[in-house]
């Protein structure tokens, strides 16, 4: 039987330094961190002195109170000394703040050490301008940007940044783009999934992002892929055909994904293509494929592709000694793609792993033929193992 005595309860988080409490809620967003000031007299300051502020309008019935808690937490009850390490702030639709507004409030996160800046705009219906002074913040080492108009700049310094994420970030001209890139010596991540429509560029610096490990864009960059060729991993979205005329060598480069690539005779997306880009990435061990119909009447026919399959005596330098893995989703069964993958299967003598995701269109009976067909292939590799589903 149980004893009738109470077991005493101890508030052990209480009982921490104030430095480490502060730094336990900063990973709430601060409209919840602030709230914490209610459960004592030992908590009431503690999430003023927190290093992340998350501000989201989303959590508040209307922007006026909104407004009125962002101002009143930076300008008014914290500690002026108290520096910030990383700042967020994302606005919807409601946003009423004008550009002087946002001028302040980036002033004041950069005078205190920002390293971590996310500026996202975008429910707002218009863009909203950068202001000049942040592209000289010597302390940021991660910048993402949502919904941005970067209007005409004369310099960037980043000189700490590793990690720039740019999204709907419109820029008035390609050369903007960049000289924002050549801003940031040490990059080392860039996810830039806004659309750089493409002018004649004369690029100044060839080598001036040496230690750039992930890169992230749509197909439209085109020539200005000689600016990511140092990238080791490349994922590129909405590839509408591969038809770079000035693609660099990416000797760096191990995996390679291509997202959303077109396929049909309309528009002409050629599979060939993809053998004759791989030459370009002689260091290749994992490529991944995700194919992309359009939506048509009639049948899908593709023509100029690899119904007559490749020059079988010639094979790019990657498939011979260095792809291990190779899949391709969104597989239909068409000749061309067939002739893809036999391609691949034959010439490449490392292969490990060839995973065929086929199309949700398939029925079960074109599964089974898909199946058949793609078992005969020959297999450069012995230890190449094919998957299916």
């Amino acid at each position: 039987m149980a004893s009738g005595r109470s077991i005493p309860t101890v508030n052990r988080i209480s009982d921490l330094p104030d430095s480490i409490i502060s730094h336990i809620i900063s990973f709430l967003p601060i409209k919840f961190a602030a709230t914490t000031c209610i459960l004592s007299k030992r908590w009431k300051l503690v999430w003023l002195y927190v290093l992340i502020l998350n501000f989201d309008d989303k959590a508040f019935n209307n922007f006026a109170t909104f407004r009125k808690f962002v101002y009143s937490t930076m300008f008014s009850l914290r500690d002026k000394n108290t520096s910030i390490q990383s700042f967020t702030l994302k606005l919807g639709s409601s946003c009423r703040f004008q550009q002087r507004e946002l001028n302040r409030i980036l002033k004041f996160v950069m005078q205190r050490g920002v390293k971590n800046l996310n500026f996202d705009m975008f429910g707002r219906h218009c863009y909203i301008k950068l202001p000049p002074r942040i592209l000289s913040c010597k302390t940021l080492q991660i910048i993402k940007l949502v919904n941005i108009k970067m209007w005409d700049f004369d310099q960037v310094n980043f000189p700490c940044l590793k990690i720039l994420h740019l999204d709907s970030v419109d820029f008035t001209s390609p050369k903007y783009f960049v000289k924002f890139l050549y801003g940031c010596p040490i990059l080392e991540e860039l996810n830039a999934t806004s659309h750089i429509y493409q002018e004649s560029l004369v690029l100044e610096n060839l080598n001036a992002l040496p230690n750039l490990v992930k890169v992230r864009t749509y197909y439209d960059m085109d020539n200005l892929m000689t600016l990511v060729c140092k990238a080791k991993i490349l994922h590129i979205s909405q590839i509408h055909g591969m038809t770079w005329k000035t693609l660099p060598l990416f000797h760096n480069l191990t995996h390679m994904l291509l997202d959303s690539f077109h396929s049909s005779s309309r528009e002409r997306r050629d599979c060939r293509s993809l053998v004759e880009i791989l030459p370009h990435f002689p260091n290749l061990q994992y490529f991944e494929i995700w194919f992309k119909f359009s939506n048509f009447p009639g049948k899908i026919i593709c023509s100029e592709c690899l119904m007559v399959p490749p020059n079988p005596t010639i094979a790019p330098e990657c498939l011979l000694s260095q792809l291990k893995s190779f899949s391709i989703k969104g597989y239909t069964g068409r000749e061309c793609e067939f002739n893809f993958v036999k391609y691949i299967m034959h010439h490449s003598k490392v292969l490990e792993t060839m995973s065929v995701r086929k199309s949700t269109l398939s029925t079960c009976l074109e599964k089974e033929q898909m199946l058949i067909k793609l078992s005969s292939c020959t297999r450069s590799s012995t230890n190449c193992k094919l998957i299916f589903g």
